[in-house]
């Protein structure tokens, strides 16, 4: 078995984290997200003012989305040994976890673009932001129908020792439910359903950055687990081969 690749994969997920924290944090200064309520003179100054740290943090952040790709390759794989041949719910949630990275990448190509000629018009600056967060923020559906499938998975093992603990599997359909007020960001810019808001932003992001932690810490723990039963299984055939050939020889 490929036990060291499922975990390279499976530890992209806190790089996507670690990533994701300290290019919006400490170089864009994303954290906290400037209000959506903010004229377009007041967004391009702030593109102008600080665009180095932005570009830089943006690029971090694009790899950091970058490798959410493997880390959902790594939940694939252990669905796959929960489903079997036909894994309808491994494949959603692969091709969902796919389409993910675009709500990393596409947005910060937008805040890129805002951030290049910030000044020559103030306007499509600030629709530049506005649809970079929007699309950060607001494709909710991707993320619910990838944690869906997790979950549907993960409370169909019914053997006696499952792959990934049954409890992980409610968790994740909570976590789930708390990424929905992101769906409504279009309707608000103040309070706790914009997009800089609690509903929408803050909470979800926490639970976001401990979803993909978790989840990391089953992953690595079933990988463990099916490369012992790998190094059982071998060691099982070895000895059979060898009464076998004792019996043969005598």
């Amino acid at each position: 078995m490929n036990a060291r690749s499922q975990r390279i994969c499976a530890w992209a997920g806190p790089v996507c984290a670690v990533t994701w924290v300290v290019g919006f944090f400490f170089l864009a200064g994303f954290i906290p997200p400037p209000s959506p309520s903010l004229d377009a003179n007041q967004i391009a100054t702030m593109f102008a003012e600080h665009g180095d740290r932005i570009r830089a943090g943006l690029i971090i952040v694009g790899f950091g989305g970058a490798v959410y790709c493997p880390w959902a390759a790594a939940i694939s794989v252990q669905l796959k040994r929960i489903e079997g041949r036909f894994s309808p719910m491994t494949y959603t949630q692969l091709g969902m976890g796919s389409v993910f990275v675009l709500i990393f990448i596409v947005p910060v190509m937008m805040w890129q673009a805002a951030a290049f000629r910030p000044m020559e018009n103030i306007e499509i600056t600030h629709r530049f932001n506005d649809m970079a967060w929007m699309l950060f923020i607001g494709p909710v559906c991707t993320i619910f129908i990838q944690g869906m499938a997790i979950t549907i998975a993960i409370l169909s093992d019914k053997s006696e020792h499952p792959v990934l603990p049954r409890w992980l599997g409610w968790f994740n359909l909570w976590a789930q439910i708390i990424y929905l007020p992101g769906v409504l960001i279009p309707y608000f810019k103040h309070g706790p359903l914009a997009w800089n808001g609690l509903l929408a932003f803050w909470i979800p992001v926490v639970v976001f950055t401990v979803w993909l932690c978790l989840i990391t810490a089953m992953l690595l723990r079933a990988i463990s687990e099916q490369e012992r039963e790998a190094t059982a299984d071998r060691c099982g055939a070895s000895a059979a081969s060898e009464v076998s050939m004792t019996g043969g020889n005598s």
